[in-house]
C-alpha cells in the first residue's frame, strides 16, 4: 500500500513542464581577412536573447532581440568602417498536418493524467484487497477463539463427569468401561485444545502481520462476525460492480490512453506541412546604444513569411506505429469485455453464496438447539443409568460439533457479505474508508 501511495504523490504539475517558456541566449563572433594590396579584414560579433513559448496548437510563438557589429578594415586606416545593427521581433511557427493540434501537443500531458489516475484507481484495489484481508482474518480469529473456548469447556465437562463417575460406590465392571472411555475422551479433547491454542496463535501472527503490528502481542478480537444483510438485488449489484470496481476502471483508463494514441498516431502518418512567418524592428547606429536608439525613435522594418513540405518517401515507421497502437487498442477492449462477463458471473456467484451462507446459518442454528436439548436429555439419563456413557459424550461431541458449525457458517456468511461488496467495488465505502487524493491530503496537513 505504501508503494502504490508513492506513486500517486508525483506532483501532476510535471505534466505541464511543456509550456513552460524558454529563454535562449547566443552569442558569435570572428574574423575574416583577405591577403594582397591592399590588405583586407573584417571582425564582427553578434549576441541575441529570446523567449520562445510552445502554444497547444502544436507550433511555438516566440520574441527576441539581437544587436551585432561589423567592423572593417583596409591597408589604409581612413577607410575602417565599423557599424552596429540591432533588432527587435516576433516569430511564428505553425504546423497544419502532421504534429498538429492540441491532441498531439498534450499527447503526453493527457497520457500523464491517464497514468496518474490509474495509480489512484490501483491504489485503491490495493486497499481493498488489504481490507477484505484483515476483515477475513479478524472474523477467523474471533472463529478461532470461540472454538479454543469450546474446546476449553468440553474439556473441563469431560472431566468434572470422571470425578462424577469415581465418586460412585462400588464400581461395577459396566462403571469401570465408562471411566475408561471418559478418560479416553478427556485425552483426545486436550489433543484438540492443543491443536486449537496453536491455530489461535498462528492466526494471531497473521492478523498481526496485516495490520503491521511488529511487538508479538496477543490479540483479542471483541466483535463477532457482522451479520449485516445487505439490500440489494442481483441486477443492483451488477450495475454497481460495473461503475466501481477498480479493475474494470484501470482498463477502461488504459482503454482511453490507447485510443488517444491510436488517433494521434494515425494523424502522424501525413505529411509536415509548416508555415512560418517573423517581424520587426531593426535600427543601425556607430555605436550599441545608438542602434537600440535607432530602434525606438527611427526604426527600419522587416519581415518574411514561408511555408515548408515534408513528404516522407513510403512512411513505414509512421504506419507501423499506428498499426501497433490500432491493435493495442482492440486488445485492451477485448480484455475489457472479458473483465466485464467475469464480473457478472462473479457477481452471480456472490449472491448465490450468500443465499447458500444465510441458509446454513439458519440450519445451523436449529440444529444447535436440537443439539443441546439432546445433550441436557442424554446428561439426565445417564446419570440416572438409563442410558451408558459412552452415548452421553456422542452427543457432547455433537453438541461441540454443532457449536463449531455454527460458528463457522456465522464467519462464512461474514465473509459471502464482504465478498461480495469487494465484487461490486463497494467494500471501503460500507467499511468507511476514505482515500484522500494528495492535494486533499496537503490542505488537511
Amino acid at each position: 500500500m505504501r508503494i502504490r501511495a508513492i506513486s500517486i504523490a508525483i506532483p501532476r504539475e510535471r505534466r505541464w513542464g511543456i509550456y513552460n517558456p524558454i529563454l535562449v541566449v547566443s552569442g558569435t563572433g570572428g574574423v575574416a581577412s583577405v591577403p594582397g594590396d591592399p590588405f583586407f579584414s573584417s571582425r564582427y560579433s553578434t549576441g541575441s536573447i529570446g523567449l520562445t513559448q510552445y502554444l497547444p496548437t502544436g507550433g511555438y510563438f516566440s520574441a527576441s532581440t539581437q544587436s551585432g557589429y561589423t567592423n572593417a578594415e583596409v591597408s589604409n586606416p581612413d577607410s575602417s568602417t565599423s557599424t552596429w545593427q540591432s533588432t527587435a521581433g516576433l516569430a511564428l511557427s505553425q504546423p497544419l498536418l502532421k504534429n498538429a493540434g492540441k491532441q498531439t501537443m498534450e499527447l503526453n500531458i493527457t497520457l500523464a493524467a491517464n497514468a496518474l489516475e490509474d495509480s489512484r484507481e490501483r491504489y485503491r484495489f490495493t486497499t481493498t484487497e488489504t481490507v477484505l484481508a484483515v476483515i477475513t482474518t479478524y472474523n477467523h480469529l474471533y472463529t478461532l477463539r470461540q472454538t479454543l473456548e469450546t474446546k476449553k469447556g468440553a474439556l473441563k465437562a469431560a472431566q468434572d463427569f470422571l470425578d462424577e463417575l469415581r465418586k460412585r460406590p462400588k464400581p461395577t465392571a459396566l462403571q469401570k468401561i465408562e471411566l475408561a472411555n471418559t478418560e479416553y475422551t478427556i485425552a483426545q479433547r486436550l489433543k484438540d485444545l492443543v491443536e486449537a491454542e496453536r491455530s489461535v496463535r498462528d492466526q494471531e501472527a497473521s492478523l498481526r502481520y496485516l495490520i503491521g503490528m511488529a511487538q508479538k502481542t496477543q490479540v483479542i478480537p471483541v466483535d463477532p462476525p457482522a451479520r449485516e444483510e445487505p439490500q440489494t438485488t442481483e441486477e443492483q449489484a451488477v450495475k454497481s460492480a460495473l461503475e466501481y470496481r477498480s479493475d474494470l476502471k484501470q482498463l477502461r483508463i488504459t482503454l482511453k490512453s490507447s485510443q488517444l494514441q491510436e488517433r494521434v498516431a494515425d494523424h502522424q502518418t501525413l505529411p509536415e506541412l509548416t508555415v512560418s512567418g517573423s517581424g520587426g524592428l531593426t535600427g543601425t547606429g556607430t555605436n550599441f546604444a545608438e542602434s537600440y536608439r535607432k530602434v525606438a525613435q527611427k526604426p527600419g522594418t522587416y519581415w518574411s513569411a514561408g511555408m515548408q513540405l515534408n513528404v516522407p518517401l513510403g512512411n513505414t515507421a509512421a504506419y507501423n506505429d499506428y498499426l501497433k497502437n490500432k491493435i493495442r487498442t482492440e486488445q485492451v477492449q477485448n480484455q475489457i469485455d472479458a473483465l466485464v462477463w467475469k464480473i457478472r458471473n462473479d457477481v452471480e456467484a456472490d449472491m448465490r453464496a450468500l443465499i447458500s451462507a444465510r441458509l446454513q446459518i439458519q440450519t445451523t442454528e436449529k440444529a444447535l438447539q436440537y443439539a443441546e436439548q439432546r445433550h441436557d436429555e442424554y446428561r439426565n439419563q445417564t446419570r440416572a443409568g438409563a442410558t451408558t456413557v459412552q452415548d452421553f459424550i456422542n452427543a457432547e461431541n455433537d453438541l461441540i460439533a454443532a457449536r463449531n458449525a455454527h460458528q463457522n457458517s456465522t464467519e462464512a456468511f461474514a465473509y459471502a457479505v464482504s465478498k461480495l461488496w469487494r465484487d461490486t467495488g463497494e467494500l471501503l465505502d460500507h467499511q468507511g474508508v476514505r482515500i484522500t487524493s494528495p492535494e486533499q491530503y496537503k490542505s488537511n496537513k
